[in-house]
């Protein structure tokens, strides 16, 4: 397939979250020309861990940033799930050796912020535009324009709503049942730590030296931590994910204001006395609410000329496994998809496409991690009993070599990751391009074709 587009577009992202730069850097890249519009200084200093599974680290490697994401990256090696209280080890997932060369791509941990600024370098190097401290207040859809604080118009062919869970865009797009969902009963808390403080306690060293993304169940609620690197020092840091019940106490919609540790607030008495020490080690906690939606009909307006991406398209449970996978697979299916050779008049049409091939995929990801963020957060009873003993009675054939394990097992315990790590964003438009690419070829057929359902 091609890698750039016949014809030249003018962009403008609204939003430099990494879903915005991301598409930013991807659609630069395949011949056009974008502005990123956004309302802070630029700055990310973010030192948040994120996880990028094999389906967003195969998309890292293919856009040349494979290199680059090693220095700053750790490789996962197995999932250890443990109860909160004791600290037993309940059960493992293991990244078999032979699984992953399968998915061609490793399950990584890196920071928020080292992710974030990486596209941004590139994306500047490639020729992107942009303008911090602007931001935007509104958008006429029918003309392509995007209206900034302070007056400004600012116009192009296709403006991408970038901008997060309180998107401006997503109101323009979806309307009012756009900005309403339902608050979530939990909290997630974000903490992070440096491991040369860690490793001044005996008892904590193990935690950072093993690549293993480890897991704390607790009574209605949970911890889970991993390594991560800084970018700017590049020494190791532990980052912290808690899940917590809210007790009726609203949080921000924001990972931007740390707050004095509070040990109540985070159920510390749930988790053992290893884990508490851990955590007291921390001066801040960043909690960050959640509002659930249901997924959006529409994530592209019927202007065919504003579109949503990330957050804005499909807000996620803070902190979950695929958060920045579901956003580099949409820059990747945007960027894919504005690189065919379609004529401009068929804008509309690639932007139905995109919104086609990702809406049942994030759809099915968004349900996917509130289950198993509820799963780890069972209160005591007999789901959680029957939970754990189903990791305890699993945990023997989980260490088996995968050769060796059992093909009923493999299956009922890897069926839903393969088919979150083994999707590919960009054989999705190819299978797409495969069935409508004759069709967008012959320009008096296209629309009517499409239109119809392939149907004349």
């Amino acid at each position: 397939m091609p890698r750039r587009a016949s014809q030249m577009l003018r962009f403008i992202v609204v939003g430099g979250s990494i879903a915005g730069v991301a598409c930013a850097y991807a659609l630069q890249e395949a011949g056009h020309q974008v502005l990123v519009v956004e309302q802070g200084d630029g700055r990310c200093n973010s030192h948040g861990g994120i996880r990028s599974p094999p389906n967003m680290t195969r998309l890292l490697n293919h856009w040349g940033l494979g290199p680059a994401i090693a220095r700053v990256s750790i490789k996962a090696n197995r999932f250890t799930f443990r109860d909160g209280k004791s600290g037993e080890e309940l059960g493992p997932l293991v990244l078999h050796e032979k699984l992953m060369k399968a998915f061609a791509a490793d399950f990584l941990y890196m920071q928020h912020g080292a992710l974030h600024a990486m596209f941004v370098e590139f994306a500047k190097s490639a020729g992107v535009q942009f303008r911090y401290n602007t931001e935007v207040v509104s958008v006429d859809p029918w003309k392509g324009v995007v209206i900034t604080r302070k007056g400004a118009k600012l116009s192009a062919d296709v403006i991408i709503g970038a901008d997060g869970y309180r998107s401006v865009v997503r109101r323009v797009v979806v309307g009012p049942e756009g900005m309403k969902g339902v608050l979530d009963k939990r909290v997630s808390v974000n903490i992070t730590l440096p491991t040369d403080l860690i490793r001044q306690h005996k008892d904590l060293v193990k935690l950072t030296a093993s690549p293993e993304w480890t897991l704390w169940l607790g009574d209605d609620c949970a911890m889970h931590g991993l390594l991560t690197i800084d970018p700017k020092s590049f020494k190791r840091e532990y980052a912290i994910v808690m899940h917590v019940p809210t007790d009726g106490k609203p949080a921000q919609n924001s990972w931007e204001r740390p707050q004095p540790l509070d040990e109540k607030f985070l159920k510390l008495e749930c988790f053992e006395p290893r884990i508490q020490k851990l955590v007291r080690l921390a001066q801040t906690m960043t909690p960050t609410g959640h509002t659930i939606y249901e997924p959006f009909d529409n994530w592209v307006h019927e202007s065919g000329r504003v579109v949503l991406v990330g957050e804005a398209a499909h807000p996620l449970m803070p902190n979950g496994s695929h958060n920045a996978a579901m956003s580099i697979e949409d820059a990747m299916t945007l960027s894919t998809l504005f690189s065919l050779p379609a004529a401009k008049s068929h804008t509309s049409v690639l932007l139905s496409a995109y919104e086609e091939l990702r809406q049942p995929r994030c759809a099915a990801t968004q349900a996917s991690e509130l289950r198993k963020r509820n799963f780890i957060c069972l209160p005591l009873g007999p789901e959680q009993q029957a939970r754990d003993d189903g990791l305890r009675n699993a945990r023997v054939r989980a260490l088996l070599d995968w050769d060796e394990a059992e093909e009923e097992f493999l299956r009922d315990t890897w069926e839903e990751y393969i088919d979150l790590f083994d999707f590919d964003a960009r054989e999705a438009v190819e299978d797409w391009w495969t069935k409508w690419g004759p069709a967008i070829s012959r320009p008096r057929m296209a629309d009517s074709r499409i239109e119809n359902g392939g149907e004349v």
